[in-house]
């Protein structure tokens, strides 16, 4: 089955489909970034809620949106309304494929993507996944089944009959160059967009000496602000300029979101990794084993930290410990993910 009226053009469409959380929007918007060197059309599917409301048309991208809404962790009234909000989600992108007409499809997980995959399927266009994290998500581990080529950020992933490619994350920043100097040990704590509570409460009651640079999130930054009572401490709500954080630090203590560990990865930088504990499949604390088993990271879990313990490893970080933990997260790193994407689709 083809879309019908389907003109044939110089150029190619590319419908990208994510949406939801920047975990699934900003590596697709690493590969738009790579795309946009090429002679191509770009449109994205997205749903109403999620971030991409705001991200994409700032990125000066066409987004289609539908009433896509997950399905799981949800209350029994929502799962009753589920049947109808999937076939209206469904007529929606049926009526953005038809508008759209795409050459290729390229999703990223999610709700949206998982019903678009479908589509693409139905129509006969060429669908290409990517997995972000260590454990397949739901969404891509049906449409492995029928993707034109599955991609993975990590090895094993999926299961070797999936035939998928390890790349690695596409990322958007460029790696700034370490800050050499003499000095103490420089920590760089990230607790996500939203911060972390039971974060916070700890690493604020660190009393060595070493700096801290905070990135708190808006919800916490007053209550973290006023927690610390150390002077050579640098409390942000946000960070616009990763790369440079990632430069200033020795070691960073953060979440183990996929995103975060690619960063970590291609920038070199050691790391103690708190996986979120209620993520969904616990794939944080799996992103965050494949740093620890190479001795680049240092994996604490959530239940286990204490100020005495996280101590004891930052007096642990030798020079020579971190030179090794960086070597190795180097040896990690796929620079080349986005563009290894975009060759694919554009041979499509």
């Amino acid at each position: 089955m083809s879309i019908p009226n389907k003109k044939i053009m110089s150029n190619k469409k590319i419908l990208i489909m994510a949406g939801g959380t920047g975990g699934h929007i900003f590596p697709a918007l690493a590969i738009v970034n790579e795309l946009k060197k090429h002679r191509v059309n770009i449109e994205w599917l997205g749903s109403k809620r999620g971030m991409e409301n705001t991200i994409v048309p700032n990125n000066n991208i066409k987004l289609h949106r539908v009433n896509a809404v997950g399905l799981r962790g949800k209350n029994l009234m929502n799962l009753l309304k589920a049947p109808f909000q999937l076939a209206l989600a469904t007529l929606q992108v049926f009526k953005v494929f038809y508008k759209v007409k795409p050459d290729v499809v390229l999703g990223m997980g999610g709700f949206a993507s998982g019903i678009g995959g479908l589509v693409a399927w139905i129509y006969r266009v060429p669908l290409f996944i990517h997995e972000q994290n260590a454990i397949v998500g739901t969404t891509n581990k049906l449409l492995s089944s029928i993707a034109t080529q599955t991609f993975q950020a990590f090895d094993n992933t999926f299961k070797d009959k999936t035939h998928a490619l390890t790349v690695g994350n596409p990322v958007a920043f460029k790696i700034a160059n370490p800050i050499a100097e003499n000095k103490k040990l420089n920590l760089l704590i990230v607790g996500g967009s939203l911060g972390s509570k039971p974060i916070n409460d700890v690493v604020t009651k660190l009393d060595i000496n070493i700096n801290i640079w905070h990135q708190t999130g808006k919800l916490h930054f007053k209550q973290v602000k006023s927690q610390y009572k150390k002077k050579s401490v640098k409390v942000t709500a946000f960070i616009d300029d990763m790369a440079k954080a990632y430069a200033w630090a020795d070691v960073v203590l953060c979440r183990a979101g996929a995103m975060t560990v690619s960063e970590l990865m291609l920038s070199g930088t050691p790391s103690i990794l708190i996986p979120l504990p209620h993520a969904i499949d616990n794939h944080q604390y799996y992103n965050a084993k494949i740093l620890a088993d190479a001795e680049a990271g240092i994996l604490i879990e959530q239940k286990n930290l204490s100020i005495e313990l996280l101590e004891k490893n930052l007096q642990n970080l030798t020079n020579e410990a971190l030179q090794s933990m960086s070597s190795r997260a180097l040896a990690l790193a796929k620079p080349t993910a986005a563009s290894d994407i975009v060759n694919s689709l554009l041979q499509a």
